[in-house]
């Protein structure tokens, strides 16, 4: 009688305890960064690597960045030749009415272009 009361509790306990964890997995989801691919060219600004985003208006986005080696690696691209545009995977907040972009990661890098159409435009009078 005595290993029924004792099986029966813990039972009760393991149940129990199965039930809170699931109850906090449900109540607390885990949510997932989502981020975006921006493009454009970058610059530097007082320190501050800036994306210009390849549109005709070309808004300037600083960057802030999860890992120092994507931040190393493109001031490292800036030294070798900064006439370049990438891809970033990267999600936007806004402070102070800037937009700021935190970037993940690099997605893809087009050495020697633009993807500014003003500058591709002026590129045309060239040929």
């Amino acid at each position: 009688m005595k290993r029924i009361k004792i099986y029966t509790l813990l039972l009760f306990i393991l149940i129990s305890t199965n039930l809170t964890h699931a109850l906090d997995a449900i109540e607390k989801p885990q949510t997932q960064k989502v981020y975006d691919l921006f493009s454009g060219t970058i610059s530097e600004k007082q320190g501050q690597l800036i994306l210009k985003h390849c549109t005709i208006a070309k808004y300037p986005y600083p960057l802030h960045f999860n890992h120092p080696e994507d931040e190393k690696r493109i001031r490292n691209l800036l030294q070798q030749d900064p006439h370049f545009w990438l891809n970033l995977r990267a999600s936007a907040y806004s402070e102070n009415k800037e937009y700021h972009l935190i970037v993940d990661g690099i997605a893809e890098i087009h050495p020697q272009a633009s993807c500014h159409l003003t500058e591709l435009l002026s590129n045309l009078d060239k040929l």
